[in-house]
């Protein structure tokens, strides 16, 4: 363990990462304490050693393998822990909101309640109507702040719960409303809608302005049902594919070709500058895919 421990320094410093933020809000250093199925906590299993640093409890719903998998007649360590396979589609914030409810509610029922918290309107906040700014050209935000006023000299791309055919997606010279459908399926198609939405932004941002401010001040909104899924994989290829390594606006013709370590540091920040996002692992290969691939 001791050998990886610079290599997990060095990849966390490629991410250049702005910690001073962090560093005002953090009086002590992080350290992980993990919990599995098989441990047996007392009331407060952090309070007598966390007094010289913050406690990260990190769950597992995998049982401690300590021989090879093998050995465990073909059980693979952690696969549990994919919640795509069995959250049903509930988040955190939904799960702490009405933590009680779930943790009361039989097993055999516990579908049709997950069913119904993701349908009911999710309460104002952070990460629900709002745009969230990621750079001084990129936002996400949810489908629910649509409003006419965004598409009149913003560029907006709307990412519907509906598949829908190509040929349908575009609305207007500054809004695109591609049709992904929902889930993994929506996630999967992402990968073939990349090349055209990246292709409409572009276009958008190579479009003469009338001076240097008004380009400096072209915005581009991405917005999707949860605004933390599918828009922020969207934001993470376009960052790629139409910004620098600044944020600034790219020439449409430069070429770039991307590498994971790329992909992982401009994931990195926006993660720091909107800490609620959650991508899922089938958007990110969608988005991994389309950059590795399309520019080689």
């Amino acid at each position: 363990m001791e050998a990886r421990i610079p290599d997990f320094l060095d990849s966390l410093m490629a991410l250049d990462l702005k910690l001073e933020p962090l560093r005002r809000q953090i009086s002590k250093p992080l350290r992980s304490l993990w919990v599995t199925q098989e441990d047996v906590l007392s009331s407060d299993p952090v309070k007598p050693v966390a007094q010289h640093f913050h406690p990260v409890v990190c769950c597992t719903s995998s049982r401690r393998v300590a021989g090879t998998e093998i050995s465990e007649g073909g059980y693979i360590q952690g696969a549990g822990d994919d919640t795509e396979n069995w959250a049903l589609g509930l988040t955190a914030p939904i799960f702490w909101g009405h933590m009680d409810e779930l943790l009361s509610t039989p097993e055999a029922v516990l579908p049709d309640l997950i069913q119904s918290l993701l349908e009911s309107p999710e309460p104002e906040g952070e990460g629900t109507s709002e745009v969230k700014e990621l750079t001084p050209h990129l936002f996400v935000g949810t489908l629910s702040a649509l409003k006419p006023s965004l598409t009149s000299g913003t560029c907006v791309v709307t990412l519907g719960p509906k598949s829908t055919d190509p040929s349908s997606w575009l609305q207007s010279t500054f809004h695109l409303d591609v049709g992904l459908g929902k889930s993994k399926a929506a996630s999967r198609s992402l990968r073939q809608a990349l090349p055209e939405i990246c292709d409409f932004v572009s276009k958008y941002l190579a479009r003469p302005a009338l001076d240097a401010e008004a380009q400096s001040e072209k915005r581009v909104v991405i917005l999707c049902e949860t605004g933390r899924d599918l828009s922020v994989g969207v934001a993470l290829a376009l960052s790629c594919w139409c910004f620098g390594a600044a944020g600034n606006i790219r020439a449409n013709d430069s070429r770039e070709t991307f590498s994971k370590t790329t992909i992982r540091i401009r994931l990195g920040q926006i993660m720091t500058a909107m800490s609620y996002a959650n991508p899922s692992r089938s958007t990110l290969q969608s988005v991994n895919s389309f950059l590795m691939d399309w520019r080689n």
